[in-house]
């Protein structure tokens, strides 16, 4: 189905934990009753949603199995007047109790991997360069992928570039190095000191705290709120850990990696840009290739990532990834 922007809005405010039309009606009082009951009949009709108890006092639950998956309409995602959105440990903790076999089966079953093979210098060379201007460029860095060639292998700096921009550039070549020279770390065993570490090489010398963030961060663009403690951050840190290990399918685990930490915001700044190193370094470690996201719109991503933050719909960012790889 296609939401509209009520339908959206109940969706929402299901995720936010209201389970019925009574509690939800009191969080959209501008929407009649019926209006939100009809809302609720096609979300359970499209198997988004599951309803319970008597047809009286029927109460709702997510399928979260479906909602994964579902196509978002863009100007949903671009309409304000969104319900706020918060942090899903329900989704975490129902991803956490599944096993490894049924995670790859949900992200990564109609995938095929590539045999296993070791990246060529020439190959390596490549990712280093349009990962490092791609990853930089969607954090509104101005190098060009031509100055970034330029930087990382002739050591000229652009003009009229900032220092801080070259150093984030420079920051991804040495994230892409600590991987390859450290690339059992990204195994099935991967620990939380691993994916800091990585933090902390994307994040040096730019103002950014390495470690667990003390701090409130807002997303731009976006109603969505992440956790504030830091107790919670840590907790949810290793059960989203927990969940990439579980997984064997390379797809599966790289899918994960670029959307979970990107959604936990772990970090004060810098979690979309360790995700996408962590999802390479997780593929590099099991089949030997990465991705650059050289030819993928920035709004495309963009409305990517909102989908799952708000939403929890994981497709759009699972079909860009997947472009990347099949290409």
């Amino acid at each position: 189905m296609k939401l509209n922007k009520n339908t959206a809005n109940v969706l929402l405010n299901l995720l936010n934990g209201s389970n019925s039309s009574t509690a939800i009606s009191q969080n959209i009082q501008s929407v009649d009753v019926r209006s939100i009951q009809r809302s609720l009949a096609s979300l359970v009709e499209s198997g988004i949603i599951n309803k319970h108890g008597s047809a009286n006092k029927p109460t709702y639950t997510i399928n979260y199995p479906k909602l994964l998956f579902i196509d978002l309409p863009e100007k949903i995602l671009e309409y304000e007047e969104r319900a706020e959105r918060f942090f899903n440990i329900e989704l975490i903790n129902w991803l956490n109790q599944l096993s490894g076999e049924e995670i790859d089966k949900l992200f990564g079953d109609d995938i095929k991997s590539p045999i296993n093979k070791k990246m060529t210098a020439k190959e390596l060379e490549y990712l280093t360069i349009e990962l490092s201007w791609k990853s930089s460029a969607l954090e509104g860095n101005t190098y060009t992928l031509l100055d970034t060639q330029l930087l990382l292998l002739e050591g000229i700096k652009a003009k009229n570039r900032t220092e801080f921009e070259t150093q984030m550039i420079l920051n991804h070549k040495n994230a892409i190095a600590f991987i390859v020279e450290n690339i059992d770390l990204f195994g099935n065993n991967l620990t939380f000191r691993t994916v800091e570490e990585l933090h902390k090489i994307i994040g040096f010398n730019l103002g950014i705290q390495p470690g667990i963030r003390k701090i409130i961060v807002q997303i731009t663009a976006s109603n969505y709120q992440p956790l504030s403690s830091p107790q919670l951050l840590r907790e949810n840190a290793d059960r989203i850990l927990s969940i990439i290990n579980k997984a064997k399918n390379p797809f599966s685990r790289a899918i994960l990696a670029l959307s979970l930490f990107p959604y936990l915001q772990a970090f004060e700044d810098g979690n979309k840009r360790t995700g996408r190193m962590l999802a390479n370094a997780l593929l590099i470690n099991s089949i030997g290739i990465g991705f650059s996201l050289r030819k993928t719109e920035a709004k495309k991503l963009a409305l990517a990532y909102l989908s799952f933050y708000e939403f929890n719909s994981i497709k759009s960012l699972q079909l860009i990834l997947k472009s990347e790889l099949l290409k």
